[in-house]
């Protein structure tokens, strides 16, 4: 399966500067690679609830990213590529793996157990937000008046899909709080990938920060008391199986070689149509029913990606 998932990914890509590529619509090529990267972090979220159960959410999170950055290196090793760990990659690495897959992770496994799913959709959603934010100050990407008005529409329809699911009875800060610093460190790890984005190999690179990430996560583990007590039933090891390679492993390679066509903030609002494709999951799947609100959101959240992907892009920045 290795071989035949690098055969597919493997390609070249020039780095070209964020500003040459914010004048040029995304390509069809970039639109569906960018839909499969929000169906493969769907699936993510009934097999979190599904593994729970069975282990520590932290230490659930680190197996998960042991997992599929050891299966990364695996494939590397395998087509013979060779890794340039220079002192200055091996930081931006370790800064990555911290933000992008021990926040990132860490507060979703562990905002999963304590905040109900509309609140951790709509928090979890307001990723592409603070990465705007950060991308102006770090990449100097263009942001302009369609671009933030397709992220405002987005996020208003990833609102209006979880209301149903809103329950404002109980105390949920401590949850709020995890699910928030997962989508501030998934944020910070998207804009550093986007720096690292373009140069020589991908599999190795993301191998390395998946491992150090789950490196993190375990000494995070360690610190809460958790124990190392995991009940390693068949549907356990097949959701581990499952989040760590193709949720994971898969999705962050294409995520990786995507930001090296286009500019962040162009790809982030796909990352919107995730609670969209987990309502179709839990109609094709589990029997759920649309209701008429849920059917407005992804409405609106569509209407946001269309603003973005196809409305010409000719006005001037503003930041």
């Amino acid at each position: 399966m290795g071989g035949m998932v690098a055969i597919t990914m493997d390609v070249k890509l020039t780095k070209v500067t964020s500003s040459a590529m914010a004048g040029n619509s995304l390509s069809l090529q970039t639109v569906v690679g960018m839909v499969v990267v929000a169906f493969l972090w769907a699936i993510c979220f009934p097999f979190i609830v599904v593994g729970l159960p069975d282990a520590p959410p932290i230490l659930f999170a680190a197996l998960r990213a042991l997992l599929a950055g050891a299966f990364l290196i695996a494939i590397g090793m395998k087509l013979g590529r060779r890794f340039d760990c220079s002192f200055r990659r091996l930081v931006m690495l370790t800064l990555i793996g911290f933000s992008y897959t021990g926040m990132g992770l860490g507060g979703m496994f562990l905002g999963a157990g304590n905040v109900g799913p509309g609140v951790a959709t709509v928090l979890a959603n307001a990723q592409p937000l603070f990465a705007a934010i950060l991308s102006i100050f770090v990449l100097k990407e263009v942001v302009t008046v369609r671009l933030y008005l397709g992220l405002f529409i987005g996020f208003v329809g990833v609102v209006v899909l979880a209301l149903p699911d809103f329950d404002f009875g109980a105390d949920r800060f401590v949850g709020v709080l995890y699910v928030l610093v997962g989508a501030v460190g998934t944020a910070i790890g998207n804009v550093l990938l986007k720096l690292q984005a373009g140069e020589e190999g991908v599999y190795w690179p993301m191998g390395i920060q998946l491992i150090l990430g789950a490196a993190f996560l375990l000494v995070a583990s360690l610190l809460a008391g958790e124990g190392f007590e995991v009940d390693w039933t068949w549907s356990f090891s097949g959701v581990v199986f499952v989040l760590a390679v193709p949720a994971t492993a898969l999705m962050v390679v294409l995520w990786y070689e995507l930001l090296a066509r286009a500019p962040l903030n162009e790809l982030n609002p796909f990352t919107f149509l995730t609670p969209v494709f987990g309502l179709l999951i839990g109609a094709l799947f589990f029997d759920e029913i649309f209701s008429a609100v849920e059917i407005a959101g992804i409405v609106i959240t569509v209407l946001g990606l269309l603003v973005i992907v196809i409305v010409p892009n000719r006005e001037k920045r503003i930041v």
